[in-house]
């Protein structure tokens, strides 16, 4: 079944692919004309993952046996320019800086007393930022100053976690989407139920904390409400228990080129009540807030593996801009004696 082949690309339909596969009687031909080919691929958006596997490309449906398939390769949306994913992550990182942050050696490192890896991880922002022993060890000693291992955030097209070198952790999937598409698709979802404020209450926090392992509210509040723009809180309380049912954060930030973009985080639904539209009301009002707040581009972060909410994004509209994976470098202990004082 192509099951077994497209979760290993992190490929959910909607996504943009590269299938490459055996030459048979049952695939289609080998687009360059070679009479020697024993492989060929075909690059276009998953429409179908089941079996055979069947993307669209150009207009055209084309079917590929899962049997037959050798590799599924994930793309981004459209092509992607490094400087692109640069910039971008720039934006991510200073919309979710943690409480701390230093640059090292072109490293921006940041640190939120433990609270998610995101506010906890150093990234390779500048073009000089290299994992040399040297770096790494400065790294390292930044966090172990805080009492915190070090952890890398690294764009799979600026610098590849097999040259670092460590123990890999989740890799994670940034999604891009105009907010002109995000609001004609979200517009018929009303938000009258959803609140909105410029600080998360304790219900927000207990909310965004309790569903994670080892929640500290009083470190998940500095981490979400830093960052450059102020972010905004979307809630909705269920009306008879007063209990809050979902929740999301937004915040605009403004990339150098002056494009500013919509960060989307912290979307959480109770169990409860999710596939009841309560996702779709309050990423509805953080999409129009932002809209009111100049940007015309919106992100968000979800780990592969997340598929459900990998499709549902894609379905919104959004599509893949690049991936990034954490990694716990392979580096000395710090020494003792090196700590801050």
């Amino acid at each position: 079944m192509a099951q077994q082949h497209t979760p290993r690309s992190g490929a959910v339909i909607g996504d943009r692919v590269v299938v490459r596969y055996l030459l048979g009687e049952s695939t289609p031909a080998d687009w360059r004309g070679n009479p020697d080919a024993a492989q060929s691929d075909v690059t276009g958006f998953l429409i179908d993952d089941a079996d055979p596997v069947r993307l669209e490309r150009d207009g055209e449906v084309v079917s590929i046996p899962a049997a037959a398939i050798t590799s599924v390769k994930l793309l981004s949306a459209k092509p992607v320019r490094n400087k692109e994913i640069r910039a971008l992550e720039g934006v991510a990182a200073r919309s979710w800086p943690g409480v701390e942050t230093a640059w090292i050696a072109g490293w921006f490192v940041r640190a939120g007393h433990g609270f998610s890896r995101r506010a906890n991880s150093a990234i390779p922002l500048d073009m000089s930022a290299h994992p040399d022993a040297t770096t790494l060890g400065r790294i390292a000693q930044w966090y172990a100053d805080r009492d915190l291992r070090p952890l890398l955030a690294l764009p799979e097209r600026l610098l590849k976690a097999s040259v670092v070198g460590g123990v890999e952790d989740v890799e994670v999937q940034m999604l891009t989407c105009d907010v002109t598409v995000l609001t004609g698709r979200l517009g018929e979802f009303g938000s009258d139920a959803v609140r909105l404020a410029d600080e998360p209450d304790a219900d927000w926090l207990a909310a965004y904390t309790g569903h994670r392992s080892g929640g500290d509210t009083d470190a998940a509040r500095q981490v979400v409400t830093a960052g450059d723009g102020p972010p905004i809180f979307a809630a909705i309380v269920d009306a008879e228990s007063s209990a809050v049912t979902a929740i999301g954060r937004g915040v605009v930030t403004e990339s150098p080129d002056g494009r500013k973009w919509l960060g989307l985080s912290a979307l959480w639904t109770d169990p409860e009540r999710r596939r009841s539209g309560l996702s779709t009301r309050v990423l509805a009002a953080l999409v129009a807030w932002g809209a009111d707040h100049g940007a015309d581009a919106a992100y968000l972060q979800v780990e592969t593996t997340n598929r459900v909410a990998g499709a549902w994004y894609r379905r919104l509209g959004f599509g893949l801009h690049h991936t990034y994976r954490y990694i716990t470098p392979d580096v000395p202990s710090p020494d003792p004696a090196l700590r801050e004082h």
